[in-house]
């Protein structure tokens, strides 16, 4: 009552002229640390048109228009990560035959293989952290915040939410799902795909496509079986690096992409809380665990936090064997002992060659595979990730304890991680640490670092052109691992608006 009272007084209506109203975006405004509050903004409908507003119309859910313009179409989808499930959606409800093809396994077998190996199991280069259903973002905090403006998004805020996914994702300003969560979303989605009449193929890496005259006609699964397709969308995530070397093989035009690379910052919960919040806010049962964005940015490159999760924990995210790649992920209560983030510094063309990788399009794949080899031996071998206090980093010191409880589920080895990161990028981020250091006292002083942080993005773009496909035609490389999106959200939109135009330009059978 006392929102609608407050909305009518803003809006100067009388109460009968409020129809109704429904929340609309909320975030936290903590400038002010003796004052931490909500902010809030309503949806509207009057009786007139009140003052101190904007009209709103929200932009159209293209999931919910079926026009069956794809029938007779036979698409081929390789992953089942956001962009792959949104186009693979998209494209069935328009009458489109697809096929799902995903290098990993189902979500259920997925979870025990990647908790088998968090506990000391064996590792699968083929269903881990980086490929199964829901893709690498699966096992992530499932945020998702994202730079890019498009309609689209409202679409996939909306079919989150019909798989599942809390309704504060439509409201919060800072949304997520939340790694215990999306597993749910992710397998609705598939089911929503079967029911009608889309194919999953799971644990079936592709292995190579079916080329005829400069034009993929399909693709070759591992069993040896081939399926041919109009259309071959792929859709594999940032970390099919196998499938990067065969298109470059082929002759697909790939070049290098800038990404960044990194460690994970650990704090604790409580420490992050009370530095955002206040001491008087920071144990306040409305308000979320807190987050930061921090960004330093320097003449020669830049350093900033990258995927931070509020009360979660570092986990394994390597795709290969004998290798340690870390990342973070939270589950929707966000209530972990300790929070993190990457920090992570932006690398480039020219790096490749000074850091001697070369410069041809999968350098940057190289540089990766080199950081994550030597960070499993920095860490002693055995999936221990390599760890180090902030402050021995700054001294540039081995640690002998740690100040924070490493949350990394493999269990960690005490290393100098300035050995690991080529000289440029390590005093990089010992001057963005100090530079973090006055944004948020003692963050740059205090808790444990843990390497290393290598997937922040595609170090690859598969080109293409204004009708969305590669040199090599009937191929539509979409979403993260193509280049095109990172996170989420824009890689969904991503493989929804390559769909749309895959249907949009197909003529139905008579």
């Amino acid at each position: 009552m006392q929102v609608r009272v407050r909305l009518c007084k803003l809006l100067r209506l009388k109460d009968k002229e409020l129809l109704n109203f429904c929340l609309h975006r909320q975030s936290v405004d903590a400038r002010n640390k003796s004052d931490v509050h909500f902010v809030c903004s309503y949806v509207v409908e009057a009786a007139r048109t009140p003052c101190n507003a904007t009209p709103y119309a929200p932009p159209q859910d293209v999931l919910l228009n079926e026009t069956h313009q794809g029938e007779g179409l036979n698409c081929i989808v390789v992953g089942a990560g956001p962009a792959g499930l949104f186009a693979a959606l998209y494209l069935v409800q328009q009458g489109a035959h697809v096929t799902v093809v995903e290098r990993g396994s189902d979500v259920t077998i997925r979870q025990a293989k990647v908790r088998s190996f968090f506990d000391g199991g064996p590792f699968d280069p083929d269903c881990n952290v980086q490929f199964g259903l829901g893709g690498a973002g699966t096992f992530s905090d499932g945020k998702l915040t994202t730079g890019i403006s498009s309609p689209l998004t409202h679409t996939v805020f909306n079919q989150f939410v019909r798989s599942g996914a809390p309704q504060s994702i439509l409201t919060d300003a800072l949304p997520h799902i939340g790694t215990d969560r999306l597993v749910d979303v992710v397998a609705d989605m598939r089911n929503r795909i079967q029911q009608l009449g889309g194919t999953f193929l799971f644990d079936s890496p592709v292995e190579n496509f079916l080329l005829d005259g400069g034009t993929v006609r399909g693709v070759v699964l591992r069993s040896g079986t081939k399926l041919s397709a109009d259309a071959v969308l792929l859709a594999c995530g940032h970390s099919a690096r196998n499938l990067f070397e065969l298109l470059h093989q082929m002759g697909a035009q790939l070049i290098f992409k800038p990404f960044a690379v990194g460690l994970r910052i650990e704090h604790t919960r409580s420490f992050i809380n009370t530095a955002q919040y206040g001491a008087l806010f920071a144990t306040h049962r409305d308000l979320p665990a807190a987050s930061y964005k921090l960004v330093m940015n320097a003449p020669s490159r830049s350093c900033y936090s990258f995927c931070m999760c509020p009360g979660g924990v570092v986990v394994a995210a390597n795709s290969e064997p004998n290798t340690v790649v870390v990342n973070g992920m939270s589950a929707y209560a966000r209530n972990a002992a300790n929070s993190n983030s990457a920090l992570v510094v932006n690398v480039t063309a020219q790096d490749m060659q000074d850091f001697g990788f070369g410069d041809g399009p999968l350098a940057g794949v190289a540089f990766q595979r080199d950081l994550e080899r030597k960070a499993y031996l920095l860490g002693g071998g055995n999936y221990l990730a390599p760890c180090q206090n902030v402050a021995d980093f700054l001294r540039n010191r081995t640690s002998t304890a740690f100040d924070v409880a490493p949350s990394y589920p493999c269990g960690v080895g005490s290393a100098n991680l300035r050995s690991l990161l080529p000289q440029p990028l390590s005093q990089t981020l010992c001057d963005a640490l100090g530079y973090f250091d006055r944004k948020i006292a003692g963050f740059g002083t205090s808790g444990v670092l843990t390497g290393v942080e290598s997937r922040t993005s595609s170090p690859v773009r598969i080109v293409r052109n204004d009708a969305f496909q590669s040199n090599l035609g009937n191929l539509y490389p979409i979403g993260e691992g193509a280049g095109y999106a990172g996170g989420i959200v824009s890689s969904a939109v991503d493989g929804l608006r390559v769909a749309m135009h895959i249907v949009q330009s197909h003529s139905p059978r008579r």
